[in-house]
């Protein structure tokens, strides 16, 4: 508060206005068009009313209570639950995800330094990125908790009292609830950060070290239960190298409705090399010495960036990795960037990344206008699922006109929502870092661990008709692409509604 006490109120207010507009997405429409988001409204409501008489999830379903990563957002939805209806809480949560993101980077680029007032308003082009918008709300969150934490930590590392170590190890061990990577990340960033600053003096980095064992500490607990030790260890290969490259300058982590993504995300990319252009120009011709947040973090963004290179794509059974090293290191690159001195130079570009914002976001709703018609088309049978049910659900065609983003892919679990339905579709109970899982006696279509992986890329290897006892309904949507699947529902489910490529079924029994 005392660092907006001191924001200057023009910027503040500009900052609040594009803030109140990039709400405006998520309230206009009653559907966010993500893959996993509602997968995780669903698992959130499950924790909210596993208690409740009036359902049966205590008959199919166990809460995991360890203190894994990925608790804060379904413990989060779960409390606004309380409140809210699911769809409502989930707009509540992701209200305050939109609000605390350039809020953090305003926070952590004053921490560094004062003044770069037209990077906070660039930054809002990477609020809607790929990896929100695939609806991974816990990875999402913990981008400006990363950035808080680190901003923290540089403003105060040659001042860390008592109080400043608890609070610092509060927001890491916050971040660890939200996302393991970022948790990671945050570790490993002021660890090298403190290595490099305080490189000559080992006193300063060996306290260091120890104030931040608490937080750490939480690594210790998750990795010996995790699948993450589990299997093969992780590849490191160069082969990558170039189609990362061509990601990282397209900014493919930026709105991925389109493949290849929109030249939206180009021209981000463009005012990113033009940033670092202005930077070096600017430096150079003053002839003077660089300051020394700027050089020490963009040693770290090299780092960064040298590990997206390097690290595969996934590490056990965790995804995208490299495209969220990309949104964390391209963000901290922004500690390097230097605005225009000349006045005239900074309206002009304050202007032109304002500008930027807004067609972003223009896109963005018109975007989830056309994506909240076919997630309607989905929906279209909800009211005609009983309460207490359990539902198959099968899909051919998972993304519809979103190419990146599979918005019918947990699509079913808007079909289980405030009736108490059981989704033989719920990914997540199959992975050790969310809080739902079937109980053990379950009886499974397949006698494989990720079984709900088959139910949804693989139906041909479920025997449809043994299974039919178990399913009261089987929501079927487009065209099953193998015979067998389309004769097993044929055979053993009755067709009671149909409209364009949504059918609904019902067990024969």
């Amino acid at each position: 508060m005392v660092d907006f006490s001191r924001f200057y109120t023009r910027w503040s207010l500009l900052i609040g206005v594009l803030i109140v507009i990039y709400l405006l997405p998520i309230w206009l429409f009653p559907y966010f068009p993500t893959q996993d988001g509602v997968s995780h409204v669903y698992n959130s409501q499950i924790l909210t009313e596993y208690n409740n008489p009036q359902y049966q999830f205590q008959d199919y379903y166990e809460i995991n209570w360890y203190p894994f990563p990925n608790w804060l957002s379904h413990f989060s939805l779960a409390v606004l639950m309380f409140v809210f209806p699911p769809l409502i809480a989930e707009k509540v949560f992701l209200s305050l995800y939109v609000i605390l993101f350039p809020l953090a980077i305003y926070y952590f680029l004053n921490a560094v330094e004062r003044g770069r007032h037209a990077l906070v308003i660039f930054s809002f082009t990477f609020i809607y990125n790929y990896l929100f918008l695939m609806g991974f709300y816990n990875f999402a969150v913990s981008v400006p908790l990363f950035l808080l934490a680190l901003g923290y930590w540089w403003k105060h590392k040659e001042q860390m009292n008592r109080r400043r170590i608890i609070l610092l190890n509060l927001l890491i061990i916050v971040t660890y609830f939200a996302h393991l990577i970022s948790y990671a990340f945050i570790l490993f960033s002021i660890a090298l950060l403190a290595l490099w600053h305080f490189r000559r003096d080992f006193k300063r980095i060996l306290i260091t070290g120890c104030y931040l064992l608490p937080a750490a500490f939480l690594l210790l607990v998750y990795l010996p239960t995790s699948d993450l030790l589990a299997g093969e260890p992780p590849e490191f290969r160069l082969a990558r190298v170039g189609e990362l490259f061509a990601n990282l300058i397209g900014m493919h982590v930026l709105i991925s409705y389109t493949d290849p993504p929109s030249w939206l995300s180009v021209t981000v990319s463009a005012f990113l090399i033009f940033l670092g252009v202005v930077t070096i120009w600017q430096n150079r011709r003053e002839k003077t010495a660089v300051h020394t947040g700027q050089k020490t973090f963009l040693c770290l963004v090299g780092v960064l960036f040298g590990l997206y290179f390097i690290l595969p794509n996934s590490i056990g059974p965790g995804g995208w990795v490299n495209d969220r090293i990309a949104i964390l290191a391209t963000l901290a690159l922004f500690a390097w960037f230097r605005e225009f001195d000349k006045l005239k130079w900074k309206r002009l570009f304050t202007a032109a990344v304002t500008l930027l914002t807004l067609i972003n976001i223009v896109y963005v709703g018109v975007l989830f206008r056309n994506l909240n018609a076919e997630i309607g088309e989905f929906n279209a049978f909800v009211e005609r699922v009983g309460k207490n049910k359990v539902i198959l659900p099968l899909h051919f065609d998972p993304r519809g006109s979103s190419k990146r983003v599979g918005i019918f892919v947990n699509a079913a679990n808007y079909y289980c929502l405030d009736n108490g339905c059981i989704n033989l579709g719920n990914y997540e109970i199959q992975f050790d870092y969310f809080p739902v899982r079937f109980n053990a006696d379950f009886e499974t279509p397949l006698e494989e661990k990720e079984w709900v992986q088959m139910v949804h890329w693989q139906p041909e290897k479920i025997d449809l008709c043994d299974y039919a006892d178990n399913v009261d309904y089987l929501l079927l949507w487009d065209t099953p692409d193998k015979p067998v699947v389309a004769e097993g529902i044929e055979a053993c489910y009755t067709l009671i509604a149909s409209e364009g490529k949504l059918k609904l079924f019902r067990g024969k029994r």
